[in-house]
């Protein structure tokens, strides 16, 4: 039987870690976790789970999975974030595949259903969504970004029946706090690319975002948590691009 281990990195997981372990416990060979400085409660829920738990400093996303990567000792790796839970559905798939014949694929999507504010988004473009998420130990290997890391992956690629349930945002001050740091870095991704942006490009991007989402995508078919979860992606989209243009003309001051 092959072994898979499911691979993590986090930094104060603590609220989303006895859903997350309890998700993973069906299939789970094995636990790595890659942690950046946590001050609740993750390292011990962690270890008290059995885990393989290693602090390192951030030195980003796609940094932070490679050296997770490289501490798994499966035959499979399988990537899921802490507030990514995978249904039963998948979790029998993952089974199938530890306890059948070798397939010939390389690599596997995953199927992703998102929830903001506890609903799931069937609209505005969050459904379907898939992700590359699960390969053989050797097959694929994270490329670095500032943001939406991208795993690249050798040899056929095949897609698991089954959903990840992405629990992506719990309240408007979780998702503000990310959108900080994460418009920051989109905006030097976008910096560091040659791009540029004025204020109509910001206004207009994020315009942009919003109907795109809450109108052309029927976004407003997922009622209220449709329309916020459209707001603060246009929001987020209108940020980045203000941050870009602050960038562009003073880089060596906004930060």
């Amino acid at each position: 039987m092959a072994l898979l281990s499911v691979a993590l990195i986090c930094q104060d997981e603590a609220a989303n870690l006895p859903a997350w372990l309890e998700a993973v416990k069906p299939f789970a060979d094995e636990i790595v976790a890659v942690d950046s400085g946590s001050q609740d409660a993750t390292l011990r829920i962690l270890e008290q789970a059995g885990a393989l738990v290693r602090a390192r400093a951030w030195t980003g996303y796609a940094d932070q999975r490679n050296h997770a990567a490289s501490l798994c000792r499966g035959d499979w790796l399988l990537f899921l974030d802490a507030d990514e839970r995978p249904d039963a559905e998948l979790a029998a798939a993952l089974n199938a595949l530890k306890t059948g014949p070798p397939p010939k694929e390389r690599a596997f999507e995953l199927n992703y259903k998102v929830f903001f504010f506890g609903r799931f988004l069937r609209h505005g473009g969050f459904f379907p969504e898939r992700h590359l998420r699960l390969f053989r130990a050797g097959a694929a290997r994270w490329e670095r970004r500032e943001v939406h890391e991208r795993l690249s992956a050798e040899g056929p690629l095949g897609r698991l029946p089954g959903y990840v349930h992405h629990h992506s945002y719990a309240t408007v001050g979780q998702y503000l706090r990310r959108m900080e740091r994460y418009s920051a870095e989109a905006a030097r991704q976008m910096a560091a690319a040659g791009r540029r942006a004025g204020p109509l490009t910001a206004v207009g991007h994020g315009a942009w975002a919003f109907l795109g989402r809450y109108v052309l995508r029927l976004g407003f078919l997922d009622g209220w948590a449709g329309y916020l979860a459209a707001r603060l992606e246009a929001l987020y989209t209108f940020t980045k691009y203000a941050r870009l243009m602050e960038l562009n003309r003073a880089p060596r001051d906004v930060s």
